[in-house]
């Protein structure tokens, strides 16, 4: 008779090293036990069809007795797609070796580092991560509440083929998502730039400190999305983007300089500048990026003053922070908060990076000054365009508008424009969207 507490299938269907050993060890490591035994394992609802390309995604309830004490714990499971087909169009492996690389190479590194500062110089919970049990256990004796900024990675294997990455369910601590058609508020729009700058902070201190064990670091992470070897994977599909931007611009604002400034450039044009900003891993300005800071990519906690949480680290790089302050400036929020509240913006994330900057015993005059701020976003917030070209049409489709399963028949790789097939956009609320950011950066000769 079979165990329905206990489907195996299930299991494997996330990937074939995913184990009962593999909830067993996160129930230890979770309840910090040292004999773990499981008694039952739900998955929940699956995703929604069309949530997500380069991933499946599954919420499972862990149950069972640590140490003779009955617990339960939530994770969320990001496997590599079961259709072959699916995985190979959107090249979901890079995408996974990226992100397992950013969580085992690259964040706990950083904070077994930092834990030891911000023991000594300290009182303010300001690192989001219960990667380091002595970090941990310092803050639960200090009885500070713990910011969660983003999601503690539980368990994961890299290997091209069984590929899985498993992190806490944050939405047991009161996290919601912030979906692509969600309108956000300024207030929000700000915790999120503040989250940003808090996590760009730490790679700012690090490399300050210890420069060169910086350099070692970042090799880990490769550029998945912006770069002249993946432009063969991504031209028909911007190209598309490019006429649909035109369309926006010619419908909304026939005749005027922004129309007239962004068909100056030649389809691929923004692209390659923003793969060249994409190239600079090793300049001095240069920290860890999210690197697609859109709202799907955030949690918020509405409980706890709209608390900011980042997800979501496949395309993360080693670039200016720019590139990502400027798409969750244009990507995160519409024309209402970004152009009456611009500036306002730019400072307010520069502020809570220099202040964090300084609890970790570093100099942000030194290290990234205002100055050196101002002279990047000029240059680089181009990036927040090339973004919004292609997450405001995502944002306005309805979430299961591409069934990749169904439409991925077989093993074989296809073109990402034959899948995602996006077409002129129909509303004038939409189109302005678009458009707006830019009039924009026209307006602030960034284009």
């Amino acid at each position: 008779m079979t165990n329905i507490s206990k489907d195996y299938e299930k299991l494997n269907d996330v990937s074939n090293c995913f184990t009962e050993e593999t909830l067993r060890n996160i129930l230890c490591s979770e309840h910090k036990g040292k004999n773990a035994d499981i008694l039952s394992w739900d998955f929940g609802e699956s995703t929604t069809v069309g949530e997500n390309y380069l991933s499946t995604v599954n919420k499972i309830k862990v149950t069972g007795i640590v140490d003779g004490k009955q617990v339960e714990t939530k994770i969320v499971v990001k496997s590599l797609p079961k259709n072959l087909g699916r995985r190979r169009t959107y090249r979901s492996t890079d995408f996974f070796r990226n992100e397992i690389q950013f969580y085992t190479k690259v964040l706990t590194i950083l904070l077994f580092y930092f834990v030891k500062i911000y023991t000594i110089t300290c009182s303010h919970n300001i690192f989001p991560l219960k990667v380091v049990p002595k970090f941990e256990r310092f803050l639960e004796d200090k009885g500070q509440s713990r910011i969660l900024c983003i999601p503690r990675h539980l368990a994961s294997v890299m290997d091209g083929e069984n590929d899985y990455i498993a992190l806490e369910n944050v939405c047991s601590r009161g996290y919601e998502s912030m979906f692509r058609q969600d309108s956000i508020s300024k207030d929000q729009s700000v915790m999120i730039l503040k989250a940003t700058a808090k996590f760009h902070a730490i790679s700012f201190a690090y490399k300050d400190q210890r420069k060169e064990e910086f350099k070692e670091i970042i090799d880990n992470l490769e550029e998945t999305y912006f770069s002249k070897t993946h432009w063969p994977w991504y031209q028909r599909f911007h190209e598309n983007l490019v006429d649909i931007t035109k369309n926006a611009l010619e419908t909304e604002y026939p005749g005027s300089e922004a129309k007239k400034r962004y068909n100056s450039y030649k389809p691929g044009e923004l692209y390659f500048k923003v793969s060249e900003f994409c190239e600079r891993k090793y300049y001095p300005t240069s920290v860890i990026n999210q690197g697609d800071s859109w709202l799907p990519n955030f949690m918020c906690n509405r409980q706890n003053g709209n608390d900011i949480l980042i997800l979501d680290f496949q395309l993360a790089r080693c670039v200016s922070p720019v590139l990502d302050v400027s798409t969750c400036i244009y990507g995160c929020a519409d024309k209402s908060i970004w152009h009456e509240h611009f500036d306002e913006l730019l400072k307010l994330y520069y502020n809570e990076l220099s202040n964090t900057i300084i609890l970790l015993g570093s100099d942000p005059e030194n290290v990234y000054s205002w100055s050196t701020f101002m002279n990047e976003v000029k240059e680089q917030f181009v990036t927040g365009i090339v973004f919004a070209m292609e997450i405001v049409p995502f944002s306005l489709l309805e979430s299961d508008a591409f069934d990749l399963d169904a439409i991925i028949k077989d093993d074989n790789a296809v073109n990402i424009a034959d899948i995602w097939t996006l077409s002129n956009i129909k509303t004038q609320q939409g189109r302005l969207r678009l458009a707006n950011t830019i009039v924009h950066a026209v307006e602030k000769e960034f284009i």
